[in-house]
């Protein structure tokens, strides 16, 4: 090899190592070896994946490439049983993202300090969430529930905040309800059937395929139409090194939520696959939820109606002190939905 060409051979390696150097310097590694178009966001977590339906805005978006498009790419979603569970979960996994119940969520960010921002809204509705009673049960109304025993699935999920804002909608003191921790739908519905609770929180698909003998004694969305199950969260890592990311995923599900409405049997398709159910019967979990109809899933924003009534039970609850308002201005950052979605904050 004559003198010239390795001059040049030796400052072509030079100037890729420079390039290479600086690639890694101003982004995750992570990004770096996604490749030039794809970030890896790894694995996400998701509550109750896959059994319950607040992933599906996600797993279609997964699905159909949306995240892809707008170069995101997700390896996993793993899911937790609810409440502080799937915060652990983002917490202890290192994960980027996830979607947690809202009493969760906020309490991992004002008490626990965890290093993570509110980005969107996920469900906003009750949707399904029923408690039942056994077919001989006395109870047949919520007012009967007064000195009895109800169950929820854990501490800061969703079921327990419901709970406790339903009794108190038809005057009854939360104090004057024995409340369980039953550690989830199937283990409240098991304390049901060993008569140690006398009604159980539950969800579809688990009523239509192992609880259809229960009676439902009532819905919460009657009590409680309005009100966020889930926020989405993002860690301050990922909102201040790639913002654009965040922005990509949070238009990805809004695809998600898109095609649920316009092709809502092929979304119960993708939801019936991962549970093992029929068509029909994931077409029934949609029905149930009101899905379908644009009454459950939010598009990533978020209300103000929503965000007060959970906070409500939350105070109820005793997760804050009566007196205390949540700062949401501090722990939601909006700027990553687009401008049609943002509103005014509590």
């Amino acid at each position: 090899m004559d003198e010239h060409l390795r001059r040049w051979t030796r400052r072509q390696f030079l100037r890729q190592v420079a390039v290479l150097g600086a690639l890694y310097a101003t982004q995750p590694l992570s990004r770096a070896f996604a490749g030039p178009r794809l970030f890896n966001l790894g694995t996400i977590a998701i509550t109750w994946y896959p059994i319950f339906l607040y992933h599906l805005p996600t797993t279609v978006a997964m699905e159909k490439g949306y995240f892809r498009a707008e170069g995101i790419e997700i390896r996993d979603i793993v899911g937790a049983r609810g409440g502080g569970e799937t915060i652990r979960a983002i917490t202890e996994g290192n994960l980027l993202l996830g979607e947690a119940a809202t009493a969760a969520s906020v309490l991992a960010i004002l008490r626990a300090r965890e290093p993570f921002v509110i980005v969107g809204g996920g469900v906003k509705s009750p949707g399904d969430i029923s408690w039942v009673v056994l077919p001989d049960s006395p109870i047949l109304r919520i007012e009967d529930l007064r000195g009895k025993r109800m169950s929820y699935t854990s501490p800061g999920s969703v079921t327990e905040q419901l709970a406790i804002l339903c009794l108190q909608k038809v005057g009854i003191d939360p104090k004057e309800v024995k409340l369980i921790a039953a550690g989830g739908i199937g283990e409240g519905l098991a304390l049901l059937r060993r008569r140690e609770v006398d009604a159980a929180a539950m969800l579809e698909p688990t009523y239509s395929t192992r609880a259809s003998d229960t009676r439902i004694l009532f819905y919460a969305k009657k009590y409680v139409p309005l009100y966020f199950q889930t926020l989405i969260l993002a860690r301050r890592s990922l909102v201040e090194r790639n913002p654009e990311v965040v922005r990509g995923f949070l238009r990805a599900r809004r695809k998600g939520v898109e095609f649920i409405l316009s092709n809502p049997r092929d979304a119960a398709r993708i939801y019936a696959r991962l549970n093992n159910l029929t068509e029909d019967q994931g077409m029934l979990v949609l029905r149930a939820s009101g899905a379908h109809v644009g009454a459950y899933y939010s598009d990533g924003r978020l209300s103000r109606t929503g965000l007060l009534t959970a906070e409500e039970g939350m105070r109820i609850a005793g997760d804050i002190p009566k007196d205390f308002k949540i700062p949401w201005s501090k722990i939601v950052d909006q700027s990553f939905l687009d401008p049609d979605q943002r509103i005014e904050l509590p």
